[in-house]
């Protein structure tokens, strides 16, 4: 089967959560036997760090095709390339991700051609996109959840949402997490940075303002967390919010900037306590990351984190920077029941989130006939 893929940036992934899933279920799908097109921008190669070598993409064929630079134009017009290319192949499966690429989904519809579309995360909820911005994202996933063959979403309560709201069948297929490379010897330390290994706290995701690092940095801002904190992430197309998050950051704040790799790996490895106060997901990989390492993980009490771990994390309900940083501090000082909820967390997500098993429900997913709809629906609500 030949499938293509188009929505995220490029592989292989240098930042993006959407970018990581389409590297591995890439990867993935060609270790069975797939032919995978993968679709990218050409300034996403150029300036990206890979996290994969270009031997570990092994059967994917990357396919640039230019569009518009621009917050508001690069997806859009990207994809019109994209799908102007793939209309030109002998393509099985044109796999779409995220509502924004939805908008044109319909082109390879009426072509003929089998469309998946992948949510990925209520983008059109965003707080950094403006109202026109995000009514266009809803737009694309009204015409997405029409025109494609088959839909699926990362987490059951995205899956719920979408199906009560256009009436239609949606599979849950979660994203995955792989296996935990073997650390190079004599590559990254933590001494590089500043930090001494289990006296830190991590936190890593993009600095957008739904991630809410503010509230973080407020949390610190109490002085009375005892550790410093490592942030580690870029800010896409959001320097304003960065810079006022850097602004407010107490001296025990430290932007380690994008890490990939090694370097990411041993992040995880050394931190205390890795800390998730984003308000809006679908379904996190920083989680299935930091559980993977064994990590001790504070998150925000919301349906898309509570799908992921359960009860095998330490959590907080409000916007309170006092009740945030209580929660923090109860982690590093109760070694014992941190290390607990790391094993936990281990636990929950060994065997459960792994690519070759998500892989599989893809392939029954783009060969299974068009999923019926259902006969109520409604208009889609924010």
């Amino acid at each position: 089967m030949r499938v293509a893929m188009i929505g995220s940036r490029g592989v292989p992934a240098a930042a993006g959560g959407v970018e990581h899933v389409v590297a591995e279920l890439a990867r993935a799908l060609a270790g069975r036997g797939h032919e995978v097109l993968v679709y990218a921008r050409p300034w996403y190669l150029r300036g990206g760090t890979g996290t994969a070598a270009a031997a570990d993409m092994t059967g994917v064929r990357v396919i640039t095709t230019p569009g518009l630079p621009g917050k508001h134009t690069d997806t859009i017009t990207h994809t019109a390339t994209a799908l102007w290319d793939v209309l030109r192949r002998d393509v099985d499966v044109v796999h779409v991700h995220s509502p924004g690429p939805a908008l044109l989904s319909f082109v390879p519809a009426l072509a003929g051609r089998r469309v998946v579309l992948t949510v990925h995360a209520p983008d059109w909820q965003r707080a950094r996109w403006s109202f026109p911005a995000r009514a266009a994202l809803r737009a694309g996933l009204a015409v997405g959840m029409h025109a494609a063959s088959a839909v699926t979403a990362v987490a059951p309560h995205l899956a719920d949402y979408l199906r009560r709201t256009f009436g239609r069948d949606v599979s849950y297929i979660p994203n995955g997490v792989g296996e935990r490379p073997r650390r190079a010897r004599g590559g990254f330390a933590l001494a590089e940075v500043g930090l001494t290994e289990g006296q830190y706290v991590l936190c890593v995701g993009r600095i957008v303002p739904e991630k809410r690092l503010d509230l973080l940095i407020d949390a610190w801002g109490t002085g009375r967390i005892p550790l410093p904190l490592a942030v580690v992430g870029e800010a896409t197309g959001e320097a304003g919010y960065a810079a006022a998050c850097r602004k407010q950051a107490p001296e025990q704040v430290r932007f380690l900037g994008p890490q990939f790799g090694e370097a990411l790996e041993v992040l995880y490895d050394g931190a205390a306590v890795v800390a998730q106060p984003s308000e809006l997901e679908g379904m996190s990989l920083v989680l299935l990351e930091a559980a993977t390492h064994g990590c001790c993980i504070v998150a925000r009490d919301i349906p898309a984190n509570r799908e992921v771990l359960g009860e095998a994390m330490a959590t907080f309900a409000d916007d309170s920077p006092e009740t945030l940083a209580n929660t923090i501090i109860k982690c590093v000082r109760d070694v014992e029941w941190r290390s607990d909820l790391g094993r936990r967390a281990r636990d929950r997500v060994r065997g459960r989130f792994c690519w070759p098993k998500i892989a599989a429900e893809y392939e029954r997913v783009y060969c299974c006939p068009r999923h019926r709809r259902q006969p109520t629906g409604s208009p889609l609500r924010s």
